[in-house]
């Protein structure tokens, strides 16, 4: 969402405008990765205009994505700290009213409806508006970037001077990407001074540089890869989600996006959830509920445990995590049996072992807690190569956090081994973070995208009988209409040139005692569907135009198009007969219950 975003009332986002097209390049520029499991930042001094390297860029460590608020919801910490603050709670028994959010960015994926006022739990159940969980971590993470520059720079920040770069999958939809920007927004950023970076695009422009550049730790096989005309598949295996893209690099060095994103929630979570689920089934789910609930603080060093070593297990030996005595105990007094008597009739007898105050997990167990992640990439890749655009590609990168993974290295390596060359360039996850601060220092380094789907207006249109069919007619002025027409924008798979303007619809407006014109706006995976009731097409939210109040005629033309030469949705709206006014135009796919948008008498295809 770019153009102008309707809000509720009350709201504190900044009108949405345009995306900024860095006609003045601002003094520095900061990204915030904001991630599932960890978030970090990275900014970039404008010493001098040429391009930027990612050498200059300044990198600071990640903090895992954990929020803490007080019982009255204001803010306590934020990050590795605020896990810190919350195992102390726990200890003194005053952490059950306080409000803990552990991996919420996940919920903008699962949750099938996103609205502005949307809720959702924290770690003991209790609800809170999604919006502020957002807007107060990306606010707190806002502070310590310009407190970071600050101290480097040695004088006042302007904040007008920084242009602010927010990472997000490219698979999210565009619900998902306006409730990021607004929150964003609502933390105090200014809608003029923020974009949105795709993550596997941030990387592959981070991987070009470094490639280009002939980095130390490079490999030829990805020098290869990004000279004119070399066509890749970007894998980013984040913490919650996966996402792949395909891209051709250009003569001039600007890549082509030859594929829309695609992906799903197969990132290192899966195996966090994996291992829970193995103690759960290990001490049984009513065990581990009560575990988790009286004694937290015993969970989340386990839980922290095994996040390191996660990241450090390449396949081979035993993980050794610290097991709490207290799990151990509240087993027994629930069950009667032993631990180590429950383990030996288990499955998992020959796979661990149980020790004083140690669990020692074999690695075929280990691995086996990675396979529901690394089969369902593997599967992914193979669906990719399918596709025509995609058949002749040859290499992979495989870049974010989980690509740190030996073992996910490792298996998708080995699984592709006569087909496909893999390369995982060295600290993958950062370049993700500096990949993004690139691209707000050049949003022109991509050249072209794929539009991910056909997107359109629900309209009216004069009758045609070979294409309309199915529906019957009704008179209108002794002119025959049908409504409920999708009328197409952008056909899926079209190539859309950055920095161009899409070629506008017309319409004409008939009645003007509204305040605004108001569209519904639909997708579907068709290249050309005749109307939006049809089987694969679904509402996506509303687009309003305002038309000035010096322009009296009760009949108006206008002139709209929709566009994603960006990372987000698009939309343009003026008069032709009126000197090419623009009008001001909102698009919002929060609010997306489909009332209020009248087409009966409002809108007629000219």
């Amino acid at each position: 969402m770019i153009a102008s975003s309707s809000r509720r009332k009350g709201s504190r986002s900044e009108p949405k405008m345009s995306r900024p097209q860095s006609l003045k390049p601002k003094s520095a520029v900061a990204a915030i990765d904001f991630g599932t499991t960890n978030t970090g930042y990275g900014y970039y001094m404008r010493a001098n205009k040429g391009p930027v390297s990612s050498r200059d860029i300044v990198m600071e460590q990640q903090v895992s994505t954990t929020l803490l608020l007080s019982p009255q919801k204001k803010f306590v910490a934020f990050g590795d700290a605020a896990e810190d603050a919350y195992k102390k709670l726990t200890l003194k028994n005053e952490h059950r009213d306080h409000y803990y959010f552990r991996h919420f960015k996940m919920d903008l994926h699962h949750k099938p409806l996103l609205t502005h006022d949307m809720k959702i739990v924290d770690a003991s159940g209790k609800s809170m508006v999604a919006m502020t969980v957002f807007e107060l971590s990306i606010k707190h993470v806002k502070k310590k970037v310009l407190e970071r520059m600050e101290l480097n720079m040695g004088d006042k920040i302007i904040e007008s001077d920084v242009m602010w770069v927010l990472t997000v999958p490219a698979i999210w939809r565009d619900s998902a990407k306006q409730f990021m920007r607004e929150a964003a927004v609502n933390a105090g950023i200014s809608n003029a001074q923020l974009t949105l970076a795709l993550e596997p695009e941030s990387a592959a422009i981070c991987c070009k540089e470094m490639a280009l550049r002939k980095t130390e730790g490079i490999e030829g096989i990805m020098l290869k890869a990004f000279d004119p005309g070399q066509k890749y598949i970007v894998l980013d295996c984040g913490g919650g989600t996966v996402d792949t893209t395909g891209h051709e690099v250009q003569e001039n060095g600007q890549l082509k996006e030859l594929h829309a994103a695609t992906g799903g929630p197969w990132g290192g979570k899966l195996v966090n959830d994996a291992f829970e689920e193995f103690i759960s089934e290990l001490v049984g789910a009513d065990v581990l509920k009560k575990f988790k609930a009286e004694k937290a603080t015993n969970w989340i060093d386990l839980e922290r445990d095994f996040e390191q070593k996660k990241r450090s297990f390449d396949g081979s030996g035993e993980v050794d995590l610290l097991f709490p005595h207290a799990l151990k105990a509240m087993y027994e007094k629930v069950k009667g049996e032993t631990l180590e008597e429950r383990l030996q009739k288990s499955p998992y007898a020959r796979k661990c072992e149980l020790l004083e105050s140690d669990i020692l997990l074999k690695s075929e167990l280990v691995i086996t807690l990675f396979n529901k992640a690394t089969d369902r990439i593997n599967k992914h890749i193979e669906e990719l190569m399918l596709y025509k655009k995609l058949k002749n590609i040859s290499t992979i990168l495989l870049v974010g956090g989980f690509s740190d993974s030996k073992v996910v290295v490792s298996a998708v390596k080995t699984h592709f081994r006569d087909q496909l060359k893999v390369i995982a360039p060295p600290n993958g996850g950062s370049a993700i973070m500096k990949g993004a601060v690139m691209f707000g220092c050049d949003p022109n380094v991509i050249a072209v995208r794929i539009s991910p789907f056909t997107y359109g207006v629900h309209t009216r249109m004069s009758y045609d009988k070979n294409r309309h069919g199915r529906k019957i007619p009704k008179d209108v002025n002794g002119r025959k209409v049908v409504d409920n027409v999708f009328h197409k924008h952008l056909e899926i798979e079209t190539l859309v040139m950055v920095g161009n303007k899409s070629t506008p619809k017309n319409y004409v407006v008939t009645n003007r005692f509204k305040p605004d014109v108001m569209w519904k706006v639909f997708k579907s995976t068709d290249k050309d569907p005749v109307f939006c009731d049809d089987p694969n097409c679904s509402y996506v939210g509303k687009l309003a135009i305002s038309i000035p109040e010096t322009v009296k005629e009760t009949k108006v033309s206008i002139q709209v198009s929709l566009t994603c030469r960006g990372t987000e949705l698009e939309a343009e709206a003026y008069l032709p007969e009126h000197k090419g006014i623009n009008c001001s135009i909102r698009l919002d796919f929060l609010d997306t219950l489909q009332a209020g948008c009248d087409m009966s008498d409002t809108i007629v295809v000219g």
